[in-house]
């Protein structure tokens, strides 16, 4: 497309931190949403590094599946102490080759 500043590296990162703390507040409830392959690996890196920036025991974590079974939603819901720990989590999981889409 001519003429789009769009460039696909900038869709790959947190919200901005204001949008964050404009709509929550810390600590304090954070739902992340990431969508991938519907295999145990994307399932357990997703969880893991969640795991890794909150603690397991600040993670509680959902999942949908598509109707073909081919791509899951894992919801993890945070226990965010700060705006960081948010961030921090998108990072990570947008370093996951495989992750398609995260909101």
């Amino acid at each position: 497309m001519s003429g789009s500043t769009h460039r696909p590296e900038e869709s790959r990162r947190a919200p901005a931190r204001e949008a964050i703390l404009a709509a929550h507040s810390f600590p304090g409830e954070y739902t992340i949403k990431a969508f991938g392959p519907a295999d145990e690996a994307f399932r357990a890196a997703a969880v893991d590094l969640a795991h890794a920036v909150v603690g397991a025991a600040r993670v509680v974590v959902s999942e949908r599946g598509t109707r073909s079974g081919d791509r899951v939603c894992l919801t993890l819901t945070l226990q965010a102490e700060r705006v960081e720990d948010v961030e921090e989590v998108y990072a990570r999981l947008y370093s996951l080759p495989t992750v398609l889409l995260i909101f």
